[in-house]
Parts: C-alpha cells; sequence; structure tokens
C-alpha cells in the first residue's frame, strides 16, 4: 500500500508539472466526472471512474492557427481491479452546432497496474474522442471512447479501450 501511495503522488505530480503552464495562466474552467467500461473491446467486465479539470483554450505557438480553440487538460482514473491513470493532454471542442460538440483529445500519463491489465509499461498515451451535447448554459452531458496505449516504446504493447458517459460543470 506504500508503494501504491508513493506512485500515486508520483503520477499526479507528473500530471500537474505536464500542464503547469496551463494551470498557472489559467483557472480551470470545467471540470469533468466520468465513469465506464475500461477494455470495452475486450469484453473484461472491468469498470472504471475518473476525472478531469479542462483549462481554457490556448494559442500555442507550435499548434496551426485553425486548432485555436485547444484547451489543456489534467485528469486521472481508476478501474475496478485497481489501476489507476494520471495524464496531461489536449483536447480540442469543435462545435457542431450550437448544443453539440465534437472534442478529439491526446494525453500523456503514467499507468499503475495493481493486478489489473497490464498495458506494458508505466509511460502511456492516450487518444480518445468525445460527442458531447449542451445541458443549459454551464453544462455538458457526453460520451467518450478512448484509446491507451505505450506506442510500442515496450516491447509489449496490448492497450486497452474504454467507453464512458462523461458529465462536465463549469463555474
Amino acid at each position: 500500500m506504500r508503494r501504491a501511495g508513493a506512485l500515486l503522488f508520483v503520477l499526479l505530480s507528473f500530471a500537474a508539472g505536464f500542464s503547469a503552464r496551463a494551470a498557472r495562466a489559467e483557472e480551470p474552467v470545467a471540470v469533468t466526472v466520468s465513469a465506464g467500461s475500461f477494455g470495452v473491446l475486450d469484453k473484461h467486465e472491468v469498470y472504471e471512474t475518473g476525472w478531469e479539470v479542462r483549462f481554457a483554450p490556448h494559442r500555442f505557438r507550435w499548434i496551426p492557427r485553425f486548432l485555436q480553440k485547444t484547451s489543456p487538460t489534467l485528469g486521472a482514473m481508476a478501474n475496478s481491479q485497481g489501476d489507476l491513470y494520471a495524464y496531461g493532454g489536449f483536447r480540442y471542442d469543435r462545435p457542431l452546432s450550437r448544443n453539440w460538440s465534437l472534442s478529439p483529445q491526446w494525453s500523456a500519463g503514467l499507468y499503475y497496474q495493481d493486478g489489473g491489465r497490464n498495458l506494458g509499461g508505466v509511460i502511456e498515451f492516450r487518444s480518445g474522442i468525445e460527442l458531447s451535447r449542451r445541458l443549459g448554459e454551464r453544462s455538458r452531458l457526453g460520451v467518450s471512447f478512448f484509446h491507451i496505449s505505450n506506442a510500442a516504446i515496450y516491447n509489449f504493447n496490448p492497450g486497452s479501450e474504454s467507453l464512458v458517459l462523461t458529465y462536465t460543470a463549469r463555474p
């Protein structure tokens, strides 16, 4: 248990450092909670819950001008087998209409396996897409599908997919 606590501290420190510039420059503009299935394409009955802090869109010099709505994110997820994943990344919110948005997202993070799925190593990358609908002025309900893998930086790279329901609230 002591090892798990130390690793969780390292994971959260890594994620915080990954988006430190954004965190200093902007207040969080939204907090998201999620719940769903981990390993959804493998038909395992593993459940996950997560949270994410989304910051205001930021103009990064190295990102093309047409992606000006790119937002830094920090988040973590835990599954029913005790595995943890903490990450920092970016998302691009693309409005489809007044109420609907499609949001591709990319992140890097640290994965702690506690008897659950072996993803090949500690460093893992996450890419996905979220479809969400506005619920009033300050919240959204969505569904997100994403893939976590180590991008073949380790010899073993099975990856895993998740399908989760998301709820986002703005202060």
